[in-house]
């Protein structure tokens, strides 16, 4: 009520002087607006002071602005982590020896379908349609590619659809026309060595004077199928599919000079039981979670080792205890011990760095026994 105080007087003095000096309606309007007018100057006057000053604004701007900052940072830091603590699932439910067979199937025909796209069959003879290219495992033969012209399109991994005696034949290393003469299957095989088939369709009929001429034409193939075999056997243990003893020293030396950090990891499966099949699942596991860029070695029956970035080591760790529970969820009991060796000490040699990560492997196995 202060605010109006000065009004009050105002209006008081007026009428006063008006009662004493001389009264007129018309001077008691002109006071009356003059005072109403004058307590509107006061009350805006007083509401602005009320306002806060512009460095008042930008301060508690810039305060909750880095409130904000302060929260949604925390919040980045705890998304971070609980995103490298979890680990999702390899398995979902899927047996871990079955699993392993997949695995190792499906590289053999990887490599198969590579070499068959880098070397495919030139397509010289106008007559055919199309061309089949199907992978041999050692027991059946799963389609892979059609090919059209010089187009190669994926095909469904569906068993060939044959009769009996064209299998038996082709499964001799020699080639077979269907009844109809519209199809002529041709092995892909070198050194008694079969690496699948390709079926050739035509609309028309092959006779028996061409088939000498087409399977000719597949002895490129065939060369650079066992080709590609032969030097991965050379690099890859028989029993895992893993890098072997050979390449992992040769692979260790250019790790352990590189400018990138990168921790040298052993790994044992303490119970041999199921430890091929073991690791390559965790094989697998690794490569498709990204954590390095090779696949594990194998070094012993029991032991794997791999080259980690020091920045992935956190990660690898969790995955290592969501791969072994994984494992105890599905009825398979794994034990594994860690061993682990850094590049990054001082003076450190590279039969050094070996032998340290042996070293804490043993360590490892001595823990766990305790």
């Amino acid at each position: 009520m202060k605010r109006y105080l000065i009004p009050a007087i105002f209006f008081t003095i007026g009428l006063l002087l008006q009662v004493w000096l001389y009264f007129s309606w018309i001077t008691f309007g002109l006071l009356s607006v003059s005072t109403i007018l004058l307590s509107l100057l006061i009350f805006s006057i007083s509401e602005m002071s009320t306002i806060p000053g512009k460095e008042d604004v930008v301060e508690s701007s810039q305060e909750n602005a880095s409130e904000t900052k302060e929260e949604l940072k925390s919040e980045e830091i705890a998304n971070e982590e609980e995103s490298q603590t979890y680990i999702p699932p390899f398995f979902e439910d899927r047996d871990p020896i079955a699993l392993a067979r997949e695995i190792k199937k499906g590289e053999s025909k990887a490599l198969f379908c590579e070499t068959v796209k880098q070397y495919s069959l030139p397509k010289r003879d106008p007559k055919i349609s199309s061309l089949l290219y199907a992978f041999y495992d050692g027991i059946g033969f799963t389609e892979c590619f059609w090919q059209k012209g010089a187009l190669l399109v994926d095909s469904e991994s569906n068993d060939l659809e044959w009769e009996e005696y064209e299998k038996d034949t082709i499964k001799e290393l020699l080639p077979c026309l269907s009844r109809n003469k519209q199809k002529l299957y041709l092995p892909l095989s070198l050194n008694q060595n079969l690496f699948g088939l390709v079926c050739l369709t035509t609309k028309e009929k092959f006779s028996d004077s061409e088939i000498a001429s087409h399977w000719e034409s597949t002895l490129i193939l065939s060369e650079k199928l066992l080709e590609k075999r032969e030097y991965a056997r050379a690099l890859r243990d028989p029993k895992t599919s893993l890098f072997n003893k050979s390449h992992f020293y040769h692979t260790a030396k250019d790790k352990f000079y590189s400018q990138i950090r990168q921790t040298l990891v052993l790994l044992k499966f303490v119970k041999e039981k199921h430890s091929i099949e073991f690791a390559i699942c965790l094989n697998e596991m690794i490569k498709k979670r990204g954590l390095n860029d090779s696949s594990l070695f194998q070094l012993e029956d029991s032991i794997v080792a791999g080259f980690i970035p020091n920045q992935n080591l956190d990660q690898f760790t969790y995955m290592m205890q969501s791969f072994v529970e994984e494992l105890d969820e599905l009825g398979y009991e794994c034990e594994l011990a860690l061993g682990y060796s850094s590049p990054s000490e001082p003076n450190l040699k590279f039969d050094q760095w070996i032998k340290k990560a042996y070293i804490s492997l043993e360590n490892s196995i001595l823990h766990n026994a305790a």
